[in-house]
């Protein structure tokens, strides 16, 4: 049989940059962060090959490397799970309580995760008001601007013994029309899962009434979001 007639599956047509790679992210799916040197002997890839892929990995997100030189999963696999697997990852398990939210309020529910120096949303849903915010699970925005944006900065590093200021409100920070109330989700060992937002017009925003409705409604859903992340 020649290769031409060889099955795909059979070793001699393996695309073997793809296989390493997958095997990378394998090796990283338990961890919350590991050395170069950890993942080259969980792989067993040389070091030199397994920072190779790491950067082209890296360079899609798919990977992160922090501060300590510890790689750890990127977000775009939550885009994929989000896309691809929609019973699976944070975006799935948030997606309920969004629809909820965006119902109950009528404006945009959304959830940001830390995406480098951007955050990135990860899942969406749509209330009725007739002029809304408009998001698409995979856009980025800035950390610097915004209520989810100041959330997932302010709150990188976990919960705080003291729990007031989770709740923010931006209203013009971005957009001179667009106002957003959001708040961290910790898991159930208090590090961030990201930052849930509701947002909207400033005119609607600008009402005492509609943003305390905003504000409880949201509240609520972290509470129920944390839950689904508590250990058993």
């Amino acid at each position: 049989m020649s290769k031409a007639d060889a099955p795909v599956g059979e070793p001699g047509l393996r695309v073997n940059a793809l296989e390493r790679g997958l095997r990378l992210l394998m090796a990283l799916r338990y961890d919350e962060g590991q050395k170069l040197s950890d993942v080259a002997r969980a792989t067993s890839l040389d070091k030199a090959t397994a920072s190779r892929l790491l950067r082209s990995l890296a360079q899609y997100s798919f990977v992160l490397k922090d501060g300590n030189d510890r790689y750890r999963l990127g977000p775009a696999i939550a885009v994929l799970e989000r896309t691809g697997n929609a019973t699976q990852g944070i975006a799935a398990a948030v997606q309920p309580s969004l629809e909820r939210m965006a119902a109950d309020t009528g404006e945009t529910a959304s959830f940001f995760v830390p995406h480098g120096d951007l955050r990135l949303c990860v899942a969406v849903a749509f209330g009725n008001q007739a002029v809304s915010h408009f998001l698409r699970v995979g856009d980025t925005l800035p950390i610097d601007r915004g209520a989810s944006g100041r959330v997932v900065r302010a709150f990188a590093a976990g919960r705080p013994p003291d729990a007031s200021g989770l709740l923010q409100t931006s209203m013009g920070e971005r957009d001179p029309e667009l106002a957003a109330v959001a708040t961290p989700v910790f898991d159930s060992r208090n590090r961030l899962l990201g930052a849930l937002s509701l947002s909207g017009t400033c005119t609607r925003y600008s009402s005492p009434d509609h943003l305390h409705k905003v504000q409880a409604a949201i509240q609520a859903a972290s509470q129920e979001i944390e839950s689904l992340f508590a250990m058993p």
